[in-house]
């Protein structure tokens, strides 16, 4: 088992040395997890023939959760389609965003942007893999700041690093269609925002993306945010609702 380990590994520090696409190298991946978890198979089924039920219960548990695991990313980086019974959307839905990153260096600051919020995208079918390919291309022509990981722990992508090709086209009156590309010529949507106000955005900013740790490469996928300036009108009204209250004690 610990050579198996071992091959692995050298297959991972193989594949990071020839900056493969992101896409490519997580289907690489979804193949190569399929021989520790067949080898998984193999102890229970020895356990099984030496009546050792405790052990091979435990091995068998074991081989259940990441053979689940390989049959979810297999569909997903094979076929672009999620499966309804895929634990992972719960941890991305619950847990909180800085969850799995470093020094929250992949996050927006509030503070540097004051007077701002996020807008809530309904975003299309699969578009994880539709960005993923955007934002590698963008990589790859040096379209977007990137960082150094040769020796050091952070996110490939800068802190705040803004999207540099998207557009808001709005639809109709209570709906925006939020586009993205490699230039302003190939522009695709990705989302719809539904909103009755006018957006005035303040940048379309990328989450995620590779990052390395401890001296191991990994990668998160990647998201965004998009930042609008607040309706004056409503600071307006929220400040004269405070000032009514501290008048009326």
């Amino acid at each position: 088992m610990t050579f198996l380990l071992d091959i692995i590994n050298g297959f991972h520090k193989f594949l990071w040395y020839l900056d493969i696409s992101p896409k490519y190298l997580n289907r690489a991946y979804t193949i190569l997890s399929l021989f520790p978890t067949l080898y998984i198979l193999r102890i229970v089924y020895g356990l099984w023939v030496n009546q050792n039920y405790i052990q091979f219960s435990l091995y068998l548990l074991v081989f259940v959760i990441l053979f689940y695991f390989v049959v979810l990313n297999f569909i997903y980086y094979f076929f672009d389609k999620n499966v309804k019974g895929d634990i992972t959307q719960l941890f991305a839905k619950y847990l909180p965003e800085d969850a799995f990153n470093i020094e929250n260096d992949s996050q927006i600051s509030q503070n540097l942007m004051p007077n701002t919020s996020e807008v809530a995208v309904d975003f299309v079918d699969h578009y994880e893999l539709q960005l993923e390919e955007n934002i590698q291309s963008l990589i790859s022509e040096e379209k977007i700041p990137t960082n150094n990981l040769t020796n050091s722990d952070g996110f490939l992508l800068m802190k705040n690093t803004l999207h540099p090709y998207y557009y808001l086209k709005k639809i109709e009156d209570d709906q925006y269609e939020l586009q993205i590309g490699t230039s302003y010529r190939d522009l695709e949507k990705i989302g719809i925002i539904h909103q009755t106000e006018a957006l005035d955005p303040v940048g379309l900013f990328i989450v995620g993306g590779d990052f390395v740790k401890n001296g191991i490469r990994y990668h998160e996928r990647y998201r965004l945010k998009l930042l609008v300036k607040d309706n004056p009108s409503q600071d307006v009204n929220t400040k004269k609702t405070k000032e009514r209250s501290r008048s009326k004690q």
